[in-house]
């Protein structure tokens, strides 16, 4: 967020890297625009203006002869601390909220890609994915409207087709997605505090809930 000259960089840019959120500071925007756009495995690239609250200005302001190299002066603009112990301005409470901010991107797409996984009701799988909740829901909202009692034809997250199948089972579903996603975030939750305090592997997690 700050560079070597003690000011703000010009513009925060955000994208997904294999679908983990990474976040950069800079103050050339073409490169991380050219760079997502010859990277595959790189996307959703987001470009804002970088604008200091005030209390991030009277941070800036106050270290703005300290001496501290550009890592621990954003982190102290951004949180109120320095990673640094030894600098003057160390906060172990507040480098908690730092580390888990850290960790909490590679924990929330293991949560989103355990979403996936969905639920079997009677042998038949329902993928937890955002598209497919979405989908599940259109489909039960274009039923309520025609008035049916099941679909003709309806096609699982295994590709297969199952005749004359009841909107209920379809309901029964989504609501066991809910749960099981709701699980999921809680643990994501718990996960994130203890990775922050060095409890857990971050490449290590196992993400089962009684939805399982």
């Amino acid at each position: 967020m700050i560079s070597s000259s003690m000011k703000p960089f010009g513009h925060c840019a955000r994208f997904l890297d294999n679908g983990v959120e990474r976040t950069q500071y800079t103050n050339d925007r073409r490169h991380y625009e050219r760079l997502v756009a010859s990277h595959g495995h790189l996307s959703d690239l987001r470009i804002e203006p970088v604008i200091l609250s005030k209390q991030q200005e009277d941070r800036l302001a106050e270290i703005a002869r300290a001496g501290l190299g550009p890592h621990d002066a954003s982190i102290y603009v951004q949180y109120g601390t320095t990673e640094s112990e030894d600098s003057g301005y160390y906060s172990a409470d507040l480098l908690t909220l730092y580390r888990q901010d850290q960790v909490a991107p590679r924990i929330q797409a293991q949560r989103i890609a355990a979403e996936g996984a969905g639920v079997v009701l009677n042998g038949i799988r329902y993928s937890g994915d955002a598209s497919n909740r979405q989908a599940m829901q259109e489909a039960l909202t274009a039923a309520a409207d025609g008035d049916l009692g099941s679909f003709s034809s309806w096609k699982c997250s295994d590709g297969r087709y199952h005749s004359n199948h009841p909107v209920s089972e379809v309901e029964s579903a989504l609501r066991e997605i809910g749960n099981r996603r709701s699980a999921l975030i809680e643990l994501e939750g718990q996960y994130v505090a203890r990775a922050a305090a060095g409890e857990v592997d971050v490449e290590a997690l196992e993400w089962v809930t009684e939805f399982d």
